[in-house]
């Protein structure tokens, strides 16, 4: 199904407390510095986190928020406090040679094609975007009415001729959709979207085309990015009790705010699908649909390491299936790329539109990382800094694991069990009968005292291994630099884009 609104990846923010030492590995998992460049505020060994390293961090409300419940003047300290820990974890993870393993030495080669096509959109598009109050107004009163939709999308814009046709003739709606549409979300449901929308959610588009639709009238055919469209109303209805004006104008100016990105993100796609003259075809589909549609799951796993067991020569899994630049994007290209995704991103054996769609989706990654990389933005210092927060994680978390691993925190004795559980029924503000045990208690319960447990000696053993390497290693806080950072840190000053 297209896409309603527009939406970018981004690295995790730190989702935990930080001043709980135990929520560490979590909680910092994307955040710790490297050598930076610019006034060093903290050297922790071999590492260096500077004062913008610093900076970037309280700039994030998520990654402040949770010292909001300090006082102002110590919020700075605690949240320093807490980044000193999580250095000197990640330098025993270098020093243990963690930093020699496969896995961390492949961090930048895994997460470019992640980082790199948000970094495109930072540059080309990130800050281009305005909304004025009379726009948030005009938008407003456009929610004033509901659709309920139904849709027909193909991936091959040819394919929607056939299906106009059908339709034209007098044909069911429902029963052409179930028949040639081939959005997984809603074929099967005769092309219903589910629930109602107003015309805010849809790309600008399409909801010029349905507007002025009536019930049982649908748009024609819609060229999108992503295949071609067919929108039908189904029912219309008065938005039930929409508020005011003034309280949905922060709503308002949001979704408009990402229906101008969405379209600002297509239009450069578009552009850039063109000036790469990309294009999903090739002799290698008749082999696609002859035989690689056609193998069951136990030889399909085998194409991308023994394809001769498959059923496939060298010659047809040499075959091309998609062309962009220089490049040819063969079926070897295509069993290794679903070899490697998640088992939630593969396309389905039988379909072969899913298949296109599946290589269109490599294609433009390939072409965006290509682009960011002919701009340097792989040297950019948003990039770096996120790059060094994935290489802190590995060696945290691989420090934690190894010098403390699960089997170190142990399980609670039977007389700690029974006085947690007294503890917790006070803390309910209720009495507990003398009698009552931790057996006595429902198994999630248990689980819920067990966890807590465990999780109070994680942070007891965590903060004795902080406080030794701290002797270890003897950290130097360059006191001046921070005190002259300004609490809270302003925000960066917005930069022009290209």
């Amino acid at each position: 199904m297209i896409r309603m609104q527009a939406s970018r990846a981004r690295w995790r923010p730190l989702p935990a407390p930080l001043f709980i030492l135990a929520a560490l590995a979590v909680a910092l998992g994307a955040a710790g510095c490297a050598k930076g460049t610019g006034k060093v505020l903290v050297t922790t060994g071999s590492r260096r986190m500077t004062v913008e390293d610093f900076k970037a961090y309280a700039r994030d409300p998520q990654v402040t928020m949770p010292y909001a419940s300090l006082p102002e003047s110590a919020q700075k300290k605690a949240m320093l406090e807490d980044l000193l820990s999580y250095e000197l974890l990640a330098e025993a993870g270098t020093r243990a040679g963690y930093d020699k393993d496969s896995a961390y030495t492949q961090i930048a080669e895994n997460a470019l094609p992640r980082l790199l096509p948000d970094a495109l959109y930072d540059k080309h598009i990130g800050h281009a975007v305005t909304v004025s109050d009379d726009e948030a107004r005009l938008f407003y009163e456009a929610q004033k009415t509901e659709y309920r939709l139904a849709v027909i999308m193909v991936t091959d814009a040819a394919a929607m001729a056939p299906v106009l046709t059908r339709l034209n003739k007098g044909e069911p709606f429902t029963q052409v959709a179930r028949s040639a549409s081939q959005d997984p979300a809603t074929s099967q449901n005769g092309g219903e979207v589910p629930g109602w929308l107003t015309l805010g959610q849809l790309p600008p588009d399409i909801e010029k085309a349905v507007e002025p639709l009536k019930v049982g009238q649908h748009t024609g055919a819609i060229a999108q990015r992503t295949g071609t469209y067919l929108f039908a109303v189904l029912e219309t209805r008065p938005r039930k009790d929409p508020p005011p004006f003034e309280q949905a104008k922060a709503d308002a100016i949001k979704m408009l705010e990402n229906r101008k990105r969405g379209a600002l993100v297509d239009s450069y796609l578009r552009g850039l699908k063109k000036s790469y003259a990309l294009k999903v075809e090739g002799p290698g589909w008749t082999v696609v649909d002859a035989k690689v549609m056609q193998l069951p799951d136990s030889l399909a796993r085998l194409l991308s390491t023994d394809p001769k067991r498959a059923g496939l020569s060298d010659a047809e899994m040499g075959e091309t299936i998609a062309t962009w630049g220089q490049r040819k994007y063969t079926i070897k290209d295509l069993a290794t790329d679903i070899a490697k995704s998640a088992p939630d991103e593969r396309p389905p054996a039988n379909r072969s539109d899913l298949m296109r769609l599946f290589v269109e989706g490599k294609a433009m990654s390939d072409i965006l990382v290509t682009e960011a990389k002919k701009e340097g933005l792989e040297n950019s210092p948003e990039v770096t800094r996120q790059l060094a927060r994935m290489r802190s994680a590995y060696l945290v978390n691989k420090y934690i694991e190894k010098t403390l691993p699960a089997t170190a925190v142990g399980t609670p004795t039977a007389a700690t069990l029974d006085s947690m559980t007294h503890a917790l029924v006070a803390s309910m503000g209720q009495n507990a009968p003398p009698n009552l045990t931790f057996a006595m208690l429902p198994p999630q319960i248990q689980q819920q005292i067990v966890g807590d447990w465990q999780n109070r000696q994680r942070q007891a053993m965590l903060k004795t291994e902080v406080a030794r390497l701290k002797t270890e290693i003897k950290p130097v806080i360059d006191e001046k630099a921070l005190d002259a950072i300004p609490w809270p840190v302003p925000a960066e000053e917005t930069k022009e884009k290209a």
